[in-house]
């Protein structure tokens, strides 16, 4: 049994995207979740340096260019052993050369468009971790992916005959993985169901219940 809370490292990293006051938001809504204790990093490229054995779960959330091929092998490494990773946003966009880093996520970036209001519904079926988190409106980017089918879609929004997935979740090895799709804009970060998303999101990739203890 541990004696301290499991470690959350954060990568919550921009200027322009994300902006600052996003990834500040963003931090606030992670910081706040019950069971884990923080530190933070600039990027990818620490982890090779980084005692990782004593960190619980990994968040990013940018929009970097390259990734050496050792941050890359510890990451894919982390989470095949059993870490766990969440994924907001422009995490998805980044890398884009970057196969297996797209592999892990379970998706890969190919477009958007305008900011605009546009709703956000569960899955029909719902169970598990977000069970409860009915449907939502928000004001923001709409990320278009190419997407593993393997994925558990939990939330998505219409787009002509087809749906867009929001947020999903998957497995990589012994690791969890939950990707969110939304956070372009710093105010989508007040929307009460989406700070709901993210914390639960944190919780379930880190082992822990939605009361932030060990899962059973």
């Amino acid at each position: 049994m541990e004696d301290h809370p499991p470690t959350a490292l954060l990568i919550l990293r921009g200027l322009v995207h994300p902006t600052w006051l996003a990834c500040l938001r963003l931090r606030r809504i992670l910081e706040a979740t019950p069971g884990l204790q923080f530190i933070r990093a600039n990027s990818l490229e620490v982890l090779p340096r980084l005692p990782m054995d004593q960190v619980r779960s990994l968040v990013i959330y940018f929009h970097h260019r390259r990734l050496s091929p050792a941050a890359l092998s510890s990451l894919d490494g982390f989470i095949r052993q059993g870490g766990g990773l969440l994924a907001v946003h422009g995490a998805s966009a980044s890398f884009k050369t970057e196969r297996s880093y797209h592999e892990i996520l379970g998706g890969r970036f190919i477009g958007h468009g305008p900011v605009a209001e546009f709703e956000v519904h569960p899955v029909p079926g719902q169970e598990g971790y977000f069970e409860g988190v009915g449907s939502f409106v928000v004001r923001d980017e709409l990320y278009r992916h190419e997407f593993d089918p393997a994925n558990k879609v939990h939330f998505s929004t219409p787009v002509g005959t087809e749906e867009e997935p929001i947020i999903w979740t998957r497995r990589h090895g012994k690791g969890k993985v939950c990707y969110c799709a939304l956070g372009h804009t710093s105010q989508v970060f007040r929307h009460p169901a989406v700070i709901e998303i993210l914390q639960r999101g944190l919780l379930w990739v880190s082992g822990l219940d939605t009361h932030g203890k060990v899962s059973s």
